[in-house]
């Protein structure tokens, strides 16, 4: 008969303790893909049927189901950021998409959306899209207030090379420019810099500048820029005068 000693028990409960624990941890992990993963399917596929018809519409059976997805994912692993994301992407889904809401209905689901980015936040607080992102929204939402303009400060903080967080931060700091504050304004005016001198000599270059002079021509914001640029922008951007 086989027996374990005292000493031979306390040494393996720790490493029983361990396994067993790991073993919950990978349970619960995989249980909160699984649901992650069928819930960003219900998006993927609503965005795809809005492309060939833009008049679509989730049913209100498939919105509670991916949403109580995302919901039971986060649950189970509250601490992944991307998941926080998707239950986001989701109510933004019927927030643009569902017109039969009632205003109450609609401030509330704007609450949750920016939440859902705030949880993100803390769990990923140096993650620059997220940070955007969540700019973006309070933007599309009419929130053009501190924190709104903190989140793309930190954005650009942490992305300041990334294609995307430059386009981002010109589509929203050059229409919203007057509303914007002091920090803001040079983030956004570093933005042009950045697109403007992005890879000289590079066909990537050629888009980037472009993209930026013409939100710059589109928004008339040649004089509020132009004083904020390098001599070498100045030149490369042939808008600022002598």
């Amino acid at each position: 008969m086989l027996t374990l000693s005292l000493p031979s028990f306390a040494v393996r409960l720790p490493l029983l303790a361990f396994g067993l624990s790991f073993a919950v941890w990978a349970g619960m992990t995989g249980i909160a893909g699984l649901n992650n993963f069928q819930a960003n399917a219900y998006l993927e596929l609503w965005n795809q049927q809005l492309f060939k018809n833009n008049a679509y519409h989730s049913t209100n059976s498939d919105y509670e189901t991916a949403l109580h997805a995302s919901q039971r994912a986060i649950e189970l692993t509250p601490y992944n950021a991307d998941y926080q994301i998707l239950a986001a992407n989701i109510q933004m889904w019927q927030f643009l998409n569902n017109k039969t809401l009632s205003p109450t209905q609609r401030d509330s689901l704007k609450q949750e959306i920016l939440n859902y980015y705030r949880s993100a936040l803390k769990q990923r607080p140096s993650w620059p899209y997220t940070y955007v992102d969540f700019a973006a929204t309070k933007v599309r939402f009419g929130e053009v207030d501190a924190e709104m303009q903190h989140a793309l400060q930190t954005a650009n903080k942490w992305g300041a090379r990334e294609v995307e967080i430059l386009h981002i931060t010109l589509e929203i700091g050059l229409p919203l420019w007057n509303q914007l504050n002091t920090e803001t304004r040079l983030v956004t005016a570093n933005a042009v810099e950045q697109s403007l001198t992005w890879q000289l000599g590079d066909r990537l270059n050629n888009r980037e500048l472009i993209f930026a002079l013409s939100l710059i021509g589109a928004y008339e914001r040649q004089a509020d820029i132009c004083p904020l640029l390098t001599p070498e922008s100045k030149k490369i951007a042939n808008m600022c005068g002598n």
